[in-house]
């Protein structure tokens, strides 16, 4: 998992019929840093302006920043969301477990604050990063996995996900430093569909929320389109700076 910062311009692909949401334009900002001995660390940032039908334009602007161990154990997740400026919601969000095999216990750190637990087979964000870049490298297409990211407070999603076929030599010359250019190019890369579901939900059920993109084998994405339901967004990398790789010892 390569540590870099990535800037997507977001615009809108598609909005259901009969949606209230007449457009959507935005930026998103990820950056993830660390390495497997010392954890990592992600701080993400999507911010929307939604057109309705009705009623005036809102800005939507979500935070969040998150540690995760490097052998997967332990993630501390804080969010925010603010409301045309305005904060709205913010919580805290901390797992940790014995071993891969125990269940998780978690402490939601906010105006509610509780203990919750996720089940044994409950992986956090990054560990599922890194195990799509493995199913991929290993010539497989589909990976089914329990994630807790905190999405949805207290519960883990159930998460289902398909992969292409392998590409080559991607063109990143408009978005990356020339420096970077003969590293990026010569990673292979897939198209990767991900669509996320709360658990328990029915085989037949529509996802909650799907995300395509192409990913690269050191993590780096591009090609995004976010899929909320009643409208779509795509992703085009605009920026991408590869960081300083941390030495593990």
């Amino acid at each position: 998992m390569a540590p870099h910062r990535a800037f997507y311009d977001l615009t809108m692909k598609r909005t259901e019929k009969g949606s209230n949401v007449v457009n959507v334009t935005g930026k998103l900002a990820y950056e993830i840093t660390g390495s497997k001995c010392e954890g990592y660390a992600v701080n993400y940032r999507i911010a929307n302006r939604l057109t309705f039908v009705e009623g005036a334009p809102q800005v939507f602007d979500t935070h969040l920043n998150s540690w995760e161990s490097g052998d997967g154990l332990e993630v501390d997740i804080t969010q925010k969301q603010f409301v045309d400026s305005k904060l709205g919601t913010e919580n805290r969000y901390k797992v940790k477990k014995a071993d891969k095999a125990s269940a998780g216990k978690g402490e939601v750190i906010g105006a509610n604050t509780r203990e919750f637990e996720t089940e044994p087979a409950a992986i956090f964000p990054t560990a599922f990063q890194l195990r799509l870049v493995e199913v991929a490298l290993n010539g497989e297409t589909r990976d089914n996995s329990i994630v807790y990211d905190g999405a949805e407070d207290d519960k883990a999603m159930r998460v289902i996900s398909f992969i292409g076929g392998k590409k080559s030599k991607l063109d990143m010359s408009k978005v990356a430093k020339a420096e970077d250019l003969p590293k990026l190019q010569k990673l292979a890369a897939w198209p990767v569909s991900i669509s996320y579901y709360a658990q328990g939900s029915s085989e037949d059920a529509a996802p909650a929320y799907q995300a395509d993109f192409t990913m690269l084998e050191n993590g780096v994405s591009t090609d995004l389109v976010l899929d909320y339901g009643t409208y779509t967004l795509e992703g085009k990398l605009e920026k991408l700076e590869l960081l300083k790789e941390d030495d593990c010892k």
